[in-house]
């Protein structure tokens, strides 16, 4: 046991090239722009020796009153065994008050997180990989449109009535670093999906769509001309894509358990169903 004092304040983004070796140590694919992205979004705290070096790192993402996504959680392994991880996740439970929290545990932070209240309610399927084939693009009674200033006010929509809150600055945020496809079925909103740069390649997420066959047809949309590492955080709701995705070169490569502490917001009762996530992070 390190008997060093520790503290905690907020990150800066001259903390960010170190929270970057943090999830490089675990082997987290992140890249500073990915680190850059999830930071400007969110609510960062850094604890800290004594001595000013960096001991652990934990983010939030305020999605209004009653949610809250928690993510990028790290202490390095040399600074294990001293409680770091839990003072990091009263610090949020402190900050985020009365809202419900939900996060994608490691198998490693699973029992912190059940000490702390979090109980798991589901899963979440990272599936990636090179393709080694291109989705075919089939006619279809839908009509789609790029992603600009017009159609992002119907993401928003889209992704609120799907979540139950708003996520709107998040979504721009991601809107502008890549790019994304929204679905219409005579005239009305039917699903969207994003594709941007992260991590080993490009992540293609999220994906909210009234049913298979739409989110097929976006994805498919997006992937068209596209090569090299793709990425997917798939939903339990998203399981009937999964042998799809595979037969175009991706294969599953990691199970996580989403929990969380309160009630579960998201939900299909909107006639929208989440396929694929932003990132385990944002959720």
């Amino acid at each position: 046991m390190d008997k060093t004092e520790f503290t905690v304040r907020a990150m800066r983004d001259t903390d960010l090239p170190t929270c970057l070796t943090f999830t490089q140590q675990v082997k987290w694919p992140h890249r500073m722009g990915d680190w850059q992205l999830h930071f400007s979004q969110g609510n960062g705290s850094i604890i800290e020796d004594a001595d000013g070096e960096i001991a652990g790192c934990i983010l939030w993402w305020d999605y209004g009153s009653e949610y809250a996504s928690v993510g990028l959680v790290v202490v390095p392994e040399h600074r294990q065994g001293n409680g770091l991880g839990r003072t990091l996740m009263d610090t949020v439970m402190s900050q985020t008050g009365a809202r419900n929290l939900q996060l994608v545990a490691t198998v490693a932070g699973t029992r912190l997180y059940q000490q702390c209240g979090f109980e798991e309610c589901g899963f979440v399927y990272q599936v990636q990989g090179e393709l080694t084939a291109q989705p075919e693009v089939t006619n279809s009674a839908l009509s789609f449109s790029d992603l600009d200033e017009t159609t992002l006010k119907d993401v928003i929509a889209l992704d609120a009535a799907a979540y139950g809150c708003s996520r709107e600055s998040l979504l721009k945020a991601v809107a502008a670093t890549g790019k994304g496809l929204v679905a219409f079925n005579e005239g009305k909103p039917a699903g969207f999906a994003m594709l941007r740069t992260s991590g080993h390649g490009q992540t293609l997420g999220p994906v909210l769509a009234d049913n298979d066959d739409t989110a097929k047809a976006l994805i498919s949309r997006l992937l068209a001309d596209e090569t090299g590492f793709i990425r997917f955080d798939l939903t339990e709701e998203a399981l009937a894509l999964k042998p799809w995705l595979e037969s175009l070169g991706l294969a599953q490569v990691d199970k996580v358990s989403v929990m969380v502490k309160g009630k579960f917001l998201p939900s299909s009762q909107s006639g929208v169903t989440i396929y694929s996530l932003i990132s385990q992070a944002f959720g």
